[in-house]
């Protein structure tokens, strides 16, 4: 009965369990199917970046949901659409292109499309992409980029018989069963086999040891918000307490849950004591852009120059300490304390607005705010 009703559910959206991107065998469903009953939640998800990790292009430019990326204009200039087989990104950020046997396109220009940044004042524009290395590099990152990957290495098989492809999905893009696990025989019963609801968002959006936030130049890499996450004061919460995750966080998605259902719901006896600061947001301080994913800036102040990126810290403590040097001496990651503590410095909270002072006055400052820190 349950499997007529689905099917039938399924009919109503064109969909039918034979057309799936994976046979029921390897255990996907495929995101058509969850479409059918999760609805609501797909459409949601399908306005996000997240199903727009990978993307096949067949002679003509990426497309993205209405009102959230601009796209991509041109391909790299040494080539045409034609050329081009999968778009990686495009949403948000920056875009990067693999060629015709599925190599990532690298070189020192022209092979990564950074995106508008209103924030930092950046046009859209062209860069290198991994310039040191070979002229093409295979594609290997489909653990976090696509839906039921599978690393095949050099050998074999390869995603549409490319071969710089070194594995194979069942769905480009991150969707529903790249979190909720294998489906196949949830949509066959829904009663049995369910999707996993456990949070896993760490499982991508770290990089190697979650010991150590990732650093480069002055800021922290992109993808390190579990890391940061872990060095907080939160470290014990889970990632939904803030965010809705089938909503994205650009493009007014509504994917952070915003401050009355967040920090105002825990902080409720923490006062903004300056008048001046009162219609600030608690991320306008404890969320400053510390992080890279395509751009960054430099912000000229008293105490030199500070790079500002393009992507908000999860550490969220502040040091008051003028001295606190938020990186390692040898700038490739983020110092923590004795109890693996991470701080933002007072330059990178304060300076990147108050350029005109240094970070004594920052740091006296800091403290008014609040009473403490």
């Amino acid at each position: 009965m349950r499997r007529s009703i689905l099917l039938m559910t399924a009919a109503m959206f064109g969909f039918s369990f034979a057309n799936t991107a994976n046979s029921v065998s390897d255990g996907y469903a495929g995101s058509d199917a969850c479409k059918a009953c999760h609805l609501e939640i797909y459409e949601k998800l399908m306005q996000s970046g997240h199903p727009y990790k990978i993307q096949r292009v067949r002679g003509a430019p990426p497309s993205y949901p209405a009102h959230t990326s601009p796209g991509i204009p041109n391909p790299p200039a040494d080539t045409t659409w034609d050329d081009v087989t999968y778009v990686i990104g495009g949403y948000g950020w920056k875009a990067r292109f693999m060629d015709k046997e599925g190599y990532i396109l690298t070189g020192k220009e022209n092979r990564q499309y950074n995106l508008e940044n209103r924030f930092l004042a950046t046009e859209a524009n062209w860069t290198g992409y991994s310039a040191k290395k070979a002229p093409r590099k295979p594609y290997t990152c489909g653990t976090c980029h696509t839906t039921g990957w599978v690393a095949t290495g050099e050998a074999g098989p390869h995603q549409d018989d490319l071969p710089g492809i070194h594995g194979t999905w069942s769905e480009p893009g991150v969707r529903c069963e790249a979190c909720h696990g294998p489906a196949a025989e949830h949509a066959k019963d829904p009663e049995s086999g369910k999707p996993t609801t456990r949070e896993n968002c760490g499982e991508c959006h770290r990089r190697s040891d979650v010991t150590k936030i990732d650093a480069k130049g002055g800021l922290v890499k992109h993808h390190e918000q579990y890391e940061d996450f872990l060095a907080s004061p939160h470290k014990n919460f889970l990632c939904t307490t803030c965010h809705d995750p089938h909503k994205g966080t650009r493009y007014q998605q509504g994917g952070y849950k915003g401050e009355d259902a967040t920090c105002k719901r825990c902080h409720t006896n923490i006062e903004i004591k300056l008048a001046a600061k009162a219609k600030f947001q608690c991320r306008d301080c404890h969320m400053p852009y510390v992080g890279k994913s395509a751009m960054a800036i430099k912000i000229q102040t008293s105490n030199g120059a500070i790079p500002q990126g393009d992507i908000k810290s999860h550490i969220f403590r502040i040091m008051a300490d003028p001295a606190w040097n938020m990186f390692t001496d040898d700038g490739k990651f983020v110092r923590v304390d004795s109890d693996g503590k991470a701080y933002l410095s007072v330059e990178r909270t304060c300076l990147t607005c108050h350029s005109a002072q240094n970070k004594d006055w920052a740091a006296a400052n800091a403290i008014k705010i609040h009473g403490s820190l």
